[in-house]
């Protein structure tokens, strides 16, 4: 049994936790099969391509970053008929090569160039255990700061290093811990999102995960569900910028409701996806979120910014598994996928 407990970051960078799960070093580079830029974050708020700042502001190129490997966590203990302890491992890669902020990608995106990642992270809600016989049984999850409370858990796979440093924080975080009722699983369900509750909560007032300032849009907007990015590492023609791919998944059409508060805001397009992978088996299976399968409908060599609205967006929001004009889920999506 293999589980990652590793330091978070608080908005305006206090880190929290001591664990760190990465260490630096030399630029590798990796051949794969997507691709993405580099360019500022245009600061677009999500939804009306107004000028209001995004807090997750973009990314300089990078220069490399070791990766880090998992194990396929915990197939499960109990004692005395009680629940069941699970660890739910994922793993980040761009393509078939495992992610790694220092590392330099080639053949990523639609235009197959070369590419560093610049972020990659994303939250988790309403994870459940699919039973042999198709019934969803809901994971209860563990208090674990700074990554996870019982309604929501944070997966950071960037470490502040390279082309992540902008945004970025050496803690990483790779795994979902919780209790289940003993049983024979055969799937997994879960979402991308945080609870409407906790959507629209000041950062500086509730526990982590839900702290870090590169994953708020502030309380009306609230909370980026994905944040991935990848930056070109080298301007397509003369003196042209440097490209760069964007995901910030997030709910808008976003309004607050009579006096506002927690209570009341309400968001029209909520921008939440299920995701559902069958033939999962605890102890073996390992959950991998590959981020150049965002991007591989998207031409890396220009600026391609997706803050859940805009021109950029259909191809990420595929991908995703949402529907870019209701906002609800997709029957299928591309980013995850079993090992």
């Amino acid at each position: 049994m293999s589980i990652l407990a590793c330091g978070g970051l608080l908005a305006g960078g206090m880190a929290l936790g001591t664990a760190s799960c990465s260490s630096s070093s030399s630029p590798a580079t990796a051949p794969i099969g997507d691709d993405a830029s580099t360019t500022p974050d245009s600061g677009t708020f999500p939804d009306t391509g107004s000028s209001v700042p995004d807090t997750g502001s973009s990314v300089t190129p990078d220069s490399g970053s070791p990766s880090t490997t998992r194990d396929a966590g915990d197939a499960g203990t109990t004692s005395d008929g009680g629940p069941m302890a699970v660890t739910i491992v994922f793993k980040a890669k761009v393509g078939t090569q495992d992610f790694a902020c220092n590392t330099t990608y080639t053949g990523v995106g639609a235009t197959g160039i070369s590419v560093q990642p610049a972020d990659f992270r994303f939250y988790v809600q309403s994870v459940r255990l699919v039973e042999a016989t198709g019934k969803d049984v809901p994971v209860t999850l563990d208090t674990r700061s700074p990554w996870q409370t019982p309604d929501v858990a944070l997966l950071d796979f960037e470490n502040g290093t390279g082309a992540c440093a902008t945004d970025g924080n050496p803690e990483m975080n790779a795994t979902v811990t919780g209790t289940v009722p003993p049983g024979t699983y055969t799937g997994i369900v879960f979402e991308n999102g945080v609870p409407d509750a906790l959507n629209h909560s000041d950062p500086l007032t509730v526990p982590p995960p839900l702290q870090p300032a590169p994953m708020t849009w502030g309380w009306l907007y609230g909370y980026k569900f994905i944040k991935a990015e990848l930056a070109a590492t080298g301007a397509p023609t003369g003196d042209a910028a440097p490209g760069y791919g964007l995901l910030h998944l997030g709910s808008v059409g976003c309004e607050m409701d009579g006096d506002g508060g927690d209570a009341g805001i309400s968001c029209s397009i909520p921008d939440r996806n299920e995701v559902r992978l069958t033939g999962y088996q605890l102890g073996s299976s390992i959950i991998v979120a590959d981020i150049a399968s965002i991007f591989q409908g998207t031409d890396l060599s220009q600026d391609n910014q997706c803050h859940s609205g805009g021109p950029a967006c259909p191809p990420m929001f595929a991908a995703a598994g949402v529907d870019l004009t209701t906002g609800q889920s997709l029957a299928t999506q591309a980013i995850y996928r079993l090992e």
